[in-house]
């Protein structure tokens, strides 16, 4: 678990953030769960970095392919997630982890800990697995949407 100061709530924060934005953005429901993993098998995932001279870190979001198809197709107006290509739904979980990190980073600032972020990055692939640098900690919160699968997992280390 990554330990913040009282101010920040980083489950609290994530928990709301990720279901404002799918809400907001697709249309779709996003609803926390109270277990669940990383999404086996294809996966798109999204990374921002984040830093100051007080924390560093980065958000990653593994979308499950088919929920990060059906999220291209909400985002785009699309007949069905069928009909978004590797390049559109690259876009649309880039800018997903966009808004998601930008309100991650906001929360931090509103908490005292201000920072900066870097631009999206966009990993696909199977079985994967993202290892944590030396003084990070990592925490994943995981969503269900539709059936499908996202994670949210951050990686943060307070200096």
């Amino acid at each position: 678990m990554i330990q913040t100061s009282s101010t920040f709530d980083m489950p609290g924060a994530i928990r709301r953030i990720v279901p404002n934005v799918f809400d907001t953005m697709l249309s779709l429901a996003a609803k926390s769960t109270v277990i669940g993993a990383v999404p086996r098998g294809e996966r798109v995932s999204g990374t921002i970095g984040i830093a100051s001279d007080t924390l560093s870190g980065s958000v990653y979001l593994h979308f499950a392919e088919p929920l990060a198809r059906r999220a291209a197709a909400a985002m785009l107006g699309l007949d069905s997630p069928e009909a978004a290509d590797i390049s559109a739904v690259n876009d649309v979980v880039s800018e997903l982890s966009n808004m998601i990190g930008g309100g991650f980073k906001s929360a931090l600032c509103d908490a005292g800990y201000p920072c900066a972020m870097s631009t999206p990055a966009i990993v696909r692939g199977q079985g994967f697995a993202i290892e944590l640098p030396p003084g990070l900690s990592s925490e994943t919160f995981v969503f269900d949407c539709h059936g499908e699968s996202l994670a949210v997992e951050v990686h943060l280390k307070l200096n």
